[in-house]
């Protein structure tokens, strides 16, 4: 399906323009802004934290006793956003911070059991979301669309580095 058509402006000629309904990255940004931004709203008024924190408290619970920068990296989140998330778990005894034994320069963060208790909490709602999300695709479908996220997931270095030549045909 092509993502432009041709559209005459009021004023001016005719140009390409995008066709939201076959244009990919529109469709992943407005279930990503409304699926977080609705997910942070929840859970601030649940339980006091947002998205990002979830975000921390969730990595955490995967990886243990891991650095902010891990997180960073497996999540693709801003460092300074990552950074008020771990200040504020830590300030709400969610999270603690000790030197890491490798390298005394980085601290390990690690879940609390308030931490942990938070998460199984914040999980039971974050995965009854994705059921509702998901709800009226067959197993083979979620399968199936699971399997386009990661191949789409796996492009994700390729358009960090991408860069379109001034004089030419994209780089590739």
């Amino acid at each position: 399906m092509p993502s432009t058509k041709r559209h005459k402006a009021v004023a001016g000629p005719e140009r390409d323009v995008l066709d939201l309904g076959g244009y990919v990255p529109y469709f992943l940004t407005a279930i990503s802004n409304t699926w977080s931004r609705s997910s942070s709203r929840l859970y601030l008024e649940r339980f006091g934290v947002g998205v990002t924190e979830w975000r921390v408290i969730s990595q955490l619970a995967i990886e243990p006793a891991i650095a902010a920068q891990r997180i960073c990296e497996v999540i693709g989140l801003d460092k300074g956003a990552v950074s008020r998330s771990v200040a504020a778990l830590v300030a709400a005894r969610h999270v603690t911070e000790r030197p890491d034994d490798r390298d005394a320069r980085r601290q390990v963060l690690e879940l609390t059991p308030s931490g942990y208790a938070l998460h199984d909490e914040l999980i039971a709602l974050a995965t009854a979301r994705e059921r509702l999300l998901l709800e009226g695709f067959t197993a083979e479908e979620q399968a199936q669309l699971t399997g386009f996220l990661h191949r789409l997931h796996a492009k994700l270095p390729q358009l960090r580095d991408f860069r379109l030549e001034r004089d030419g045909p994209p780089a590739s």
